[in-house]
């Protein structure tokens, strides 16, 4: 069985609060995007999970398509017998969530490969097992509210938009970013409603200021993009990668030759569709 991941987005990232177990609480709207990583699961007759990938990726059990298979087999007690093939196109330590989209796509192709013996709230609590984003790749939408630390959700539906996404050759870890984040009261007594204050909270991540003292690079980018004609420009998630927002493929592909002339990777893409999602992109 094949499957595409896709790529995420954070159209906007608060950090509310911080529990005793040192989880940060947050409020988020994911969007998925169209760029995919590729996973082709395939049953075995030799015991084991056999997982090929990118040489720059762990084949064992510290890689998340494992750890994603190792915990479906683990929860129906079936003997693994699996080969996993992983061919990647989001970068890692990006913001982007790959990782946990390959993931959540490995527990979704496996259940189906076996015939579904795992219900859908138990899909979610291994995802959320192995990472906050992870859950929201489950669901057969397009865009989703995440609360909590990510992992309570609600679908949301958001306009299709043109995005340039700008991948620096570093990456930001996550741990890194919420550990060097200052939490202050600003939001932790905010009751947020998304439907009725959509639009206002577009275009903020509470992450980016931690991270652009550390990565001073990641604000000339944004200065770049809005250059280029972006509408807004900001980090996705803990980062490196930073998105601008065009009004149209043509502008944004525009902005993606200016911004490869100084050999930076940059891609245009849209926001995913519902149809697209239930045509199989997840």
């Amino acid at each position: 069985m094949l499957a595409r991941t896709p790529a995420k987005i954070n159209l906007f990232l608060f950090v509310t609060g911080r529990r005793d177990d040192g989880y940060h609480l947050i409020y988020t709207l994911f969007q998925k995007i169209a760029l995919f990583d590729t996973i082709e699961i395939e049953r075995s007759g030799v015991e084991g999970i056999a997982l090929t990938c990118p040489d720059w990726l762990s084949s064992g059990p510290d890689n998340l398509v494992y750890k994603a298979a190792s915990a479906f087999f683990h929860a129906c007690d079936i003997r693994p017998a699996v080969n996993i093939k992983l061919e990647k196109e989001i970068p890692a330590g990006g913001g982007l969530g790959g990782g946990s989209s390959d993931a959540a796509a490995t527990l979704k192709t496996l259940n189906s490969l076996y015939g579904g013996p795992i219900s859908d709230s138990m899909l979610h609590e291994l995802a959320a097992s192995l990472g906050a984003d992870c859950p929201f790749f489950l669901l057969d939408a397009p865009a989703a509210i995440g609360s909590g630390t990510g992992t309570e959700l609600e679908v949301v539906q958001t306009p299709q938009r043109w995005f340039v996404l700008v991948m620096p050759d570093f990456g930001v870890s996550t741990r890194w970013a919420y550990e060097n984040f200052k939490l202050t009261t600003g939001h932790q007594d905010t009751i947020f409603d998304a439907r009725a204050q959509m639009d206002t909270l577009l275009w903020n991540n509470d992450l980016e200021q931690a991270v652009l003292e550390r990565y001073p690079g990641i604000k000339d980018i944004k200065k770049k993009l809005l250059e280029l004609g972006a509408e807004e420009a900001m980090m996705t998630g803990s980062g490196s990668t930073v998105f601008g927002v065009f009004p149209s493929e043509k502008t944004a592909c525009s902005a993606v030759q200016a911004i490869q002339e100084g050999d930076i990777r940059a891609v245009a893409v849209q926001s995913l569709s519902q149809a697209e999602v239930f045509n199989g992109n997840t």
